[in-house]
């Protein structure tokens, strides 16, 4: 007796047609020489056991489409847009709660990254908060789930298993809207609030991400807005605004992240740098914009900018600084006056930032700490790789100095672990932690070399302030780790002392040390005091550049002293 099939064979369910179910093939297979199977379709199980997709709850997986028979696909994307609308929508329903748990998220979020991080406009994120159920839309809800992410802090014990729901979470509701064709400013900014979550967190995806990111970016032509400023006063110049925020927010983390990465060119590169700082405060929040042209990237430091348009300029040297250790010359050696160029640059930010800030934390966290990585990353590429020869301190007097510059983060880092208490520490940057690393490591290595106690004590403060960045960003956990590894490479300490004056310039607030050239004003309030003397060197305006190697210098106009201004 013929064997029949319970169900009809695969290829005949496609196609709709009538299957007569015999074994081991039907008949229509059998006469047009085709693979028979009677297999059933291959589904991942879900957590209820069911054959739904994984991860989805299996009201949320819509209906079975066949992507050989179904004409959906290649309609005109209605019916794939509302579903994906729904999905997502129902996602941020069942992972954050109803509109008031929403409401809270957001309003944690605007008191803590947004404090140092402004790429949302505050009150277009509001004007949409009231409809986010009643019109399902996912670009809104990605939006909104990344914000639940990036505001979500570590467990007391360091793990990511604790992120691992959420950020699967958001991961996949973005891979979703990417394969039904959505992409907006709102996904570029979800993308990257996920991408500097994934850098906080010393996530190895990041490094896709933010490539991810910037690709989005230009898809939606965010590169192109930067080009010429918006001077008028409609919403259409708010929009660009907001364009502009977004396109430096993925430079300044690109940057960030190439430059702790160490190798590779950024991702951003030869896509557009601004020509024109953020404007910065809460007049933009309100969609208030003045019709004066927005300063320049070269602004001079004599002029007071805001602290997203701070932070915009030293993501500048950085991209110099990047550009100037992947380009030596042709004997392998870096063009000394072109580092000099980018120390003296930095050291003006160093010295500038700390009086600028009415609090050290959070407003120029990222600034400061941005700084001193890439201060920490020149001297650490002029001394000898050879741990067994000594640092080069030069004189401590000397604003450039290692030196020197050792006994400016070393005070910020004394009033830092002093203050904690007042600090939030929900509202701290990613970016400093890589600094503090260096620091300590250098200061662990001068401490194994001249025996001197200052050297274990500096690098211990370097050590504690990590350990309370650790309570926010897992990547300072991580480089905690590799602190104690350093520490143990290093043995026991020589019996040799240092220099009595470098020791006392561990201790030594940075005003003190510079007095005598009138570098900054003596305070004895160091963060609290407003500035009142500019330094004599100011931000970087362009890279040029030319066929040689030797001709690339960062450009430094010498800037007067203009009234100081709020922007």
């Amino acid at each position: 007796m013929t064997r029949k099939a319970a169900k009809a064979c695969i290829a005949c369910r496609d196609r709709k047609r009538k299957c007569d179910r015999f074994i081991p093939s039907c008949s229509l297979c059998y006469r047009l020489g085709r693979r028979c199977q009677y297999a059933p379709r291959v589904c991942l199980p879900s957590q209820d056991g069911r054959g739904s997709i994984v991860g989805l709850p299996s009201r949320l997986s819509g209906p079975s489409i066949s992507p050989l028979s179904s004409p959906r696909l290649f309609d005109d994307g209605n019916f794939i847009r509302t579903n994906v609308n729904n999905m997502i929508t129902d996602k941020l329903k069942t992972s954050i709660g109803d509109i008031s748990d929403i409401r809270n998220a957001a309003i944690k979020y605007f008191k803590s990254i947004h404090v140092w991080f402004p790429i949302l406009s505050e009150l277009s994120y509001y004007e949409r908060f009231t409809s986010v159920f009643a019109q399902p839309c996912a670009e809104y809800s990605v939006l909104s789930l990344s914000i639940m992410l990036i505001i979500t802090t570590p467990p007391g014990k360091e793990t990511l298993n604790s992120f691992t729901s959420l950020y699967i979470l958001v991961k996949s509701s973005i891979a979703i809207v990417e394969a039904a064709n959505i992409n907006s400013l709102e996904i570029v900014q979800a993308r990257l609030l996920v991408s500097l979550f994934e850098f906080g967190h010393g996530m190895p995806a990041a490094f896709i991400s933010i490539a991810a990111t910037v690709r989005a970016a230009v898809a939606i032509g965010l590169n192109q807005t930067i080009k010429s400023p918006c001077t008028d006063v409609s919403a259409n110049c708010s929009k660009l605004e907001e364009c502009l925020r977004v396109w430096w927010g993925i430079v300044m983390l690109d940057r960030n992240y190439t430059l702790e990465r160490g190798e590779g060119p950024c991702a951003t590169q030869d896509l557009g740098t601004p020509r024109h700082l953020p404007r910065d405060g809460s007049i933009w929040d309100q969609k208030i914009l003045s019709s004066v042209e927005p300063l320049s990237l070269s602004t001079p430091s004599s002029v007071r900018v805001g602290p997203f348009a701070r932070q915009a300029q030293v993501s500048h040297v950085l991209d110099i600084l990047i550009m100037h250790l992947r380009d030596p010359r042709p004997n392998g050696v870096l063009d000394k006056e072109e580092s000099d160029q980018i120390a003296r640059t930095l050291t003006a930010f160093s010295l500038l930032l700390p009086e600028e800030t009415p609090q050290p934390w959070p407003r120029y966290c990222g600034a400061i700490g941005m700084c001193y990585s890439a201060l920490m990353t020149v001297h650490e590429s002029r001394q000898d790789q050879d741990s067994a020869l000594p640092i080069k301190l030069g004189d401590s007097h000397c604003p450039e100095s290692l030196a020197s510059a050792l006994s400016r983060i070393n005070f910020i880092a004394g009033r830092f672990n002093e203050k904690i208490e007042q600090v939030d520490v929900e509202a701290i940057s990613p970016f400093p932690p890589r600094s503090l690393y260096k620091t300590s490591s250098m200061q662990y290595r001068l401490w194994k070399q001249t025996g001197d106690p200052k050297w274990l004590e500096a690098a211990e403060r370097m050590k504690l302030m990590l350990t309370n960045f650790s309570k926010r960003w897992m990547n300072a956990a991580k480089l905690l780790d590799q602190i104690e590894e350093d520490r143990k490479s290093y043995g026991s300490v020589s019996s040799n002392h240092s220099d009595p004056s470098l020791s006392h310039s561990l201790v030594t607030p940075p005003s003190e040390i510079l007095k005598d050239q009138d570098e900054v004003q003596t305070s004895k309030s160091y963060f609290k005091q407003p500035r009142q003397q500019d330094s004599q060197y100011t931000p970087p305006a362009r890279l040029h550049t030319s066929s040689q190697h030797s001709s690339r210098s960062a450009s430094i106009p010498a800037g007067s002293s203009p009234p100081e201004q709020d922007y």
